[in-house]
C-alpha cells in the first residue's frame, strides 16, 4: 500500500465530488460532518458491513460494482422504512496490495449510487485490513405518518413482493460455475447479483398508502424474512405462490432443482415484502404497475397460526428457516 491516509481521503473526495450534497454544511475532510436535518421528518439510520469472501468476491467482481452493491444493499433498509436517503458514511479496510486507483474505482461506484438518488457521502474512515471490507451507514428521512415497520401486519392482510425472486442468487451461482447460464440470462443474473438496486422510489411510494401496514426488504430469503415480519407482528404467514425470476428458472432447469424452492430461499434481490389491507390490494397493484411498470405480486396472507408455512401441491409445510443466516455455516452470499 504505497500511499498515505491523506492521499486516500483526497482521492475519495475527488471521486465523490459534489454527488448529492444536499443540506450538507461540512463534508469529508474534517473531524465530523455537519448537516441540517429536517424539522418535520423522522430520521432513519442503518449500518451494514461487507467483507471480501463473505459478501462479495473481489476476484470476480469489479471494484466499482462492489461499491455500488454495498451502497444499494445498505439503502435497501431505508427503502423498507419508506425513507428518502440523505447521507451516508463509508469506512473501508484496504489490503496491502490496494492502490489509489483501486480506491478511486471503488468510490466511483459509490458515487454513482449517491448521484442517482441525490444523497451525500459525508465521510467515513480508511484503515489497513487483511481483506477489503466496507462498513456503510446510511441516514434517511421519512414523515412519521409514512414510516413502515415489520410489526404492523394484521391478520387477513395480503403479503406481496415488488418483483420476482432469485435472480441475484442465480447470479452468485453463475459466478461460481460459468456453465450454469449462458447469453442474456447470464448477463442479467450477474447484474442482479452485483448491481442489485435498492427499491427507494417504490418504498417511498408504498409508504404513502395508509393501506400498507408493514414493509421490510427481502435480503435473506422470502421464508426467513417473512418469519421475521410474522414474529414482530405477532401472527403467521401462509405463502401460496413463489414468483420465480427467469434467471432462477433457467438455472433450475439446468441443474434439475426445484425453481420455487430455490427462489424461496434466495436472498439479496432486495425486493420489498409488503403487508397490505386485502380490500385495497387490487387497486394498489394496478397503481403500482402504472407507476413503476413492474408487478406487485401477492404471495400469501397473514393468519393466526404462528410461523410461516408454504401451501404447495395440496400440502402445507413450514419454511421459517429457509434462507440466509450470517452465523450459520453455508456458502458465500
Amino acid at each position: 500500500m504505497g500511499f498515505s491516509e491523506d492521499a486516500a481521503i483526497a482521492a475519495i473526495r475527488e471521486e465523490l465530488g459534489a454527488a448529492g450534497c444536499l443540506r450538507i454544511d461540512l463534508g469529508i475532510g474534517d473531524d465530523a460532518a455537519l448537516w441540517q436535518p429536517s424539522r418535520s421528518d423522522r430520521g432513519a439510520v442503518s449500518t451494514d458491513a461487507f467483507v471480501d469472501g463473505v459478501h462479495f468476491r473481489r476476484s470476480t467482481t469489479a471494484l466499482d460494482r462492489i461499491g455500488m452493491r454495498a451502497m444499494n444493499a445498505s439503502l435497501s433498509d431505508l427503502a423498507a422504512m419508506g425513507a428518502r436517503p440523505r447521507l451516508a458514511t463509508v469506512a473501508i479496510g484496504v489490503p496491502a496490495e490496494f492502490t489509489l486507483d483501486d480506491i478511486r474505482l471503488l468510490y466511483r461506484g459509490i458515487a454513482k449510487v449517491a448521484t442517482a438518488l441525490q444523497f451525500a457521502v459525508a465521510g467515513g474512515d480508511c484503515t489497513a485490513s487483511p481483506v477489503l471490507s466496507l462498513a456503510v451507514t446510511v441516514l434517511g428521512e421519512v414523515r412519521p405518518s409514512h414510516a413502515k415497520c415489520r410489526s404492523g401486519a394484521r391478520i387477513g392482510d395480503t403479503i406481496a413482493v415488488t418483483g420476482a425472486l432469485g435472480a441475484s442468487a442465480a447470479g452468485l451461482r453463475a459466478l461460481g460455475d460459468p456453465q450454469l447460464l449462458e447469453g442474456p440470462l447470464r448477463c442479467s443474473a450477474l447484474d442482479a447479483y452485483e448491481l442489485a438496486r435498492a427499491r427507494i422510489p417504490e418504498g417511498r411510494w408504498l409508504a404513502r398508502s395508509a393501506h400498507v401496514r408493514a414493509m421490510m426488504d427481502c435480503s435473506d430469503g422470502l421464508g426467513r424474512d417473512c418469519a421475521r415480519m410474522a414474529q414482530r407482528s405477532g401472527l403467521g404467514i401462509l405463502l401460496e405462490q413463489i414468483p420465480v425470476a427467469p434467471e432462477m428458472a433457467a438455472l433450475a432447469r439446468a441443474t434439475g432443482e426445484n425453481a420455487e424452492e430455490l427462489a424461496l430461499a434466495a436472498g439479496e434481490d432486495y425486493e420489498l415484502i409488503v403487508a397490505i389491507a386485502t380490500p385495497a390490494f387490487a387497486h394498489l397493484q394496478r397503481r403500482f404497475h402504472k407507476r413503476f411498470g413492474g408487478t406487485l405480486v401477492a404471495v400469501g396472507h397473514c393468519d393466526a397460526q404462528a410461523g410461516v408455512r408454504w401451501r404447495r401441491s395440496g400440502a402445507t409445510i413450514p419454511v421459517d428457516r429457509c434462507g440466509w443466516d450470517h452465523f450459520e455455516v453455508g456458502e458465500m452470499r
